[in-house]
């Protein structure tokens, strides 16, 4: 793999796809391992051949339409693989970028869209990110991923950078990454994309080849990882291995990068430690390898994917949620769900987008699009769930007094009687 490496920041301003024929790009251009000061940018080429990547920051592109930064990229070795990864570095922390490729040729050059990231902001300051999973395949019909992307890369929320609780697609091969980017391509235009593993991907080179993850251990230094970021800290595990020595070597990953500053704590992988699904159980083993883990170190929010539907489930403090609906095949869940399990939805393809403030975590599940019998039905914004961490304690207010009223009078009537017992 190439190592030539950048970051940058980005937020939307508009998409103007390429057309599909003539286009220079396999792969359009996308960016990963953000960080406070660099992100890598990566695409697949027609032709490898030189280029460069023009960038800049956001305000100056959007009012001059300039990209003053240059980075040249010579054409590559013969040997080298075909997708390019470039590492811009010594970037502004908490600052907006604005990117795009162009590649050069012996007739002139080719100009990708513009691209957006963020590099990782200071303590204290907003963080925003989307997570999905189960993107895979389906091979006839509405194209579902790109119903996903599409909803993400039009969503009005400004985010830092996109999760992925793994199957990013059906099998490791030319065929179905060709399809995935094919129908991710306005979303990958939007930030940083960071995916983990799951069983589809096989923990196949071409994994390793096509994303550049957060600094990690495992093969490629890459197969867990822990992004940190302003006041969030995100630990992405690898729940398809085998070896124990694998699994120890994550839990103390996993307690080495949670036991940091943040204040918000999130995990990601593919299998669930807890879901009500039909077709797939829940990985009893894991809730015994990780769950007393998350709640030692005060885990907020783990992400999962696998099981195909919503499901909201907490247990001992800390909320698991299923997000398998990034256009995989829906499945059932059982008539009696698993304890903890607070909000379930079957038949949805959807995303979760999460807001954080220095005090709050803000959760909400988007459905795009619900699987009837006679096909695809947008739903367009629908929220599946909402919620808050701590929880929202506002409306609950009256609630709360009303408790606190019955527990006085519950004391008094105590008291009354034992008063009437000693007297007799």
């Amino acid at each position: 793999m190439r190592t030539v490496k950048t970051c940058v920041a980005v937020i939307l301003v508009g998409l103007i796809g390429l057309a599909a024929v003539g286009s220079p790009f396999v792969h359009r251009p996308y960016s990963g391992a953000p960080s406070a000061d660099s992100v890598t940018i990566s695409w697949e080429p027609e032709t490898p051949g030189a280029g460069r990547i023009e960038y800049g920051l956001r305000p100056t592109y959007e009012a001059s339409g300039t990209l003053p930064e240059i980075a040249a990229v010579p054409a590559p070795e013969e040997d080298a693989d075909d997708t390019f990864h470039v590492t811009l570095a010594g970037l502004e922390p908490g600052t907006d970028y604005v990117y795009r490729v162009v590649l050069e040729d012996g007739e002139g050059e080719s100009s990708s869209d513009v691209a957006f990231f963020c590099t990782a902001p200071a303590p204290g300051e907003p963080v925003s990110f989307v997570v999905l999973a189960d993107t895979q395949w389906q091979s006839e019909g509405t194209n579902r991923l790109e119903l996903v992307g599409d909803a993400i890369a039009s969503d009005p929320m400004p985010f830092d950078f996109i999760l992925h609780a793994g199957d990013v697609v059906e099998s490791p091969s030319s065929y179905y990454w060709d399809h995935w980017f094919d129908s991710f391509d306005e979303m990958l235009l939007r930030a940083p994309f960071i995916p983990v593993l799951g069983n589809h991907e096989k923990n196949h080179r071409s994994y390793y080849e096509t994303f550049c993850l957060p600094p990690g251990e495992g093969k490629n230094d890459e197969q867990w990882w822990a992004l940190h970021w302003g006041d969030v800290v995100v630990v992405g595990l690898d729940t398809n291995v085998k070896k124990a020595s694998d699994f120890t070597a994550q839990q103390d990953w996993a307690r080495a990068h949670l036991s940091g500053s943040e204040p918000h704590k999130f995990v990601i992988f593919h299998h669930p430690v807890f879901t009500s699904d039909a077709y797939h159980s829940a990985g009893t083993f894991l809730d015994r390898i990780y769950h007393p883990i998350f709640v030692e170190m005060e885990v907020d929010v783990v992400f999962n994917g696998h099981s195909h539907h919503y499901e909201h489930i907490v247990r001992d403090g800390v909320t698991y949620l299923v997000v398998g609906g990034g256009g995989a095949t829906p499945r059932e869940t059982r008539p009696e769900h698993i304890q903890g399990s607070d909000v379930s939805v079957e038949g949805h393809f959807f995303y979760t987008r999460v807001t954080t403030t220095a005090e709050r975590i803000h959760v909400e599940t988007v459905s795009v699009a619900e699987l009837r019998p006679d096909g695809e039905v947008a739903t367009t914004g629908e929220l599946l769930d909402a919620f808050a961490l701590p929880e929202e304690v506002a409306e609950g207010a009256p609630i709360a007094l009303w408790a606190v009223l019955a527990v006085a009078v519950g004391a008094i009537a105590a008291v009354w009687l034992l008063l009437r017992v000693v007297g007799d």
